[in-house]
Formats: C-alpha cells, sequence, structure tokens
C-alpha cells in the first residue's frame, strides 16, 4: 500500500509551520517532509511527528539550495555528515541533495556528483541514510539547473552503487522535462528512493493537469516500492479542503 508524505512548506501557510504537523496527521497522511533544516527545531519537528503517529520521511540536507553536491569534496561530506546528524535527530532517515547549475558547454559535473556522492558513501551506510539527488525541470522554476534528467540521474545512481544513494523522482518536474512517467518509473524502481507530485502544469491539485495519478499510483504501488510517495504542490483553494481533495482523489 502507498504511503504518502505531505510536504507542509508550500501549504497551510496561514497556519504555523509546527502546528502543520497536527494538520497532516488530522487530513490523514502517514508522513510530513519539508525543505531545509536551518531555523527548525529539529527535535520539536520529530516530537510532534511521534505525538501524531506520523514519520517524518524526508528533508533537505541543511542549507541545500547553496550547498549543492557540486561543491569541493571536503564542504560536501561535512555537511552531509551534518544533516545526517540532524535528520536522526527526529527520526528522518531520508536526505534530498541537489546538482549544481549548468557552468559551461561541457558536461563536466556528472563526474564531480559521482565522485562526491562515493565519498558520503560509507557515512550514509554507517548511520543508515538514504541521500536522494533530485532532478528538477530547467524550463519553468529552475532555469540553469544541471540535472534536468532522470535518466542522467539514474546514471549517476547507479555508477555510485551504494544502496543508500538514489533519485528523488519528481512527476511534476519531469513530466515537463521528458514525460514517459510510468516506464522511467518501471524501468528504474530500484534506484528511486522517494517520489515528489503535483498537477502539471501550474503545480496545484493532482486532479488539475495532464497526468493521470490513478495510473501512475499503481505503477508504483505494484513495482514493489515501499518508500513515501510525497505531495509537494500549492493549493489554490482552502488548503484544508484542498489536501483531504488530493488524498480522496489519490485513494480513489
Amino acid at each position: 500500500m502507498i504511503k504518502f508524505s505531505l510536504c507542509i512548506e508550500p501549504v497551510l501557510a496561514e497556519i504555523d509551520f509546527y502546528d502543520r504537523i497536527k494538520v497532516a496527521a488530522e487530513l490523514g497522511l502517514d508522513a510530513i517532509e519539508f525543505w531545509d533544516t536551518e531555523g527548525r527545531d529539529v527535535s520539536r519537528i520529530g516530537r510532534l511527528a511521534t505525538e501524531n503517529n506520523l514519520k517524518v520521511a524526508i528533508c533537505c540536507v541543511k542549507g541545500a539550495w547553496s550547498k549543492r553536491m557540486n561543491l569541493p569534496a571536503p564542504f560536501v561530506v561535512e555537511n552531509v555528515k551534518e544533516s545526517v546528524r540532524l535528520a536522526k535527530e527526529m527520526g528522518c532517515n531520508s536526505l534530498i541533495a541537489l546538482s549544481g547549475d549548468v557552468e559551461g558547454k561541457a558536461d563536466s559535473q556528472k563526474n564531480i556528483l559521482i565522485e562526491n556522492l562515493k565519498r558520503v558513501a560509507d557515512i550514509l551506510v554507517k548511520e543508515d541514510v538514504t541521500l536522494n539527488l533530485e532532478a528538477l525541470n530547467s524550463l519553468v522554476d529552475h532555469k540553469g539547473y544541471y540535472l534536468d534528467s532522470s535518466s542522467i540521474g539514474f546514471e549517476i545512481v547507479k555508477c555510485v552503487g551504494c544502496d543508500h544513494i538514489k533519485i528523488l523522482f519528481d512527476v511534476y518536474h519531469m513530466q515537463i522535462m521528458e514525460g514517459n512517467i510510468i516506464e522511467n518509473i518501471t524501468k528504474n524502481t530500484g534506484v528511486i528512493g522517494h517520489f515528489h507530485s503535483a498537477g502539471v502544469p501550474g503545480r496545484h491539485e493532482h486532479f488539475n493537469g495532464e497526468n493521470d495519478y490513478h495510473s501512475i499510483l499503481n505503477t508504483v504501488d505494484k513495482s514493489g516500492y515501499n518508500r513515501f510517495f510525497g505531495l509537494e504542490y500549492w493549493p489554490t483553494y482552502d488548503n484544508k479542503q484542498s489536501i483531504a481533495d488530493v488524498m480522496k482523489y489519490l485513494k480513489g
């Protein structure tokens, strides 16, 4: 059975960040997730999640947008170590990391990402934390972002060869960049560590867009994937009702 996680950053803006955890539980989610640990009380997040029978599915490495995985190796290694510590403090065993931006015409970043990921592999295995490299779209939301292809992401992860290093497959981003969602998931389930999702276009409710999420979820379910399917979207109407409607649609 698919387990659903709600990213509490883009939703429920009128509610205190920490209070959103209880709301997620009331709306039937299995877990919560958020972006950056900087400025967050991770102990409080972990405690509130436990009190509301939720898991903390995933969060970004500390300072994810400024501390990219293509930076000098010592910098990357230290940030991953600190991010693992913060994640484990709240009972979370999964992290999101980002590539850098395109810096030239030559594809030089792929090898840098592979080498840096290899350097943190032992840390992740020892601490039993999975690092998920995220592919984003470079057409609408993140112009200049290097890793805008799931196929390159899968290739990078397969080259690293560590079961604690995977790809975050964001259906919204990859629909914009390449489509072919179901086949790409089916062929690469073993190297996908987390999913994000939203309606395309607009990044709003899942039922307003060009993706058939029932078919996508059926594919994920049949693949044997046993982690979380994350909802990372911006509601277009009353947030609680929107989340409830999305959950009803996805479970329908």
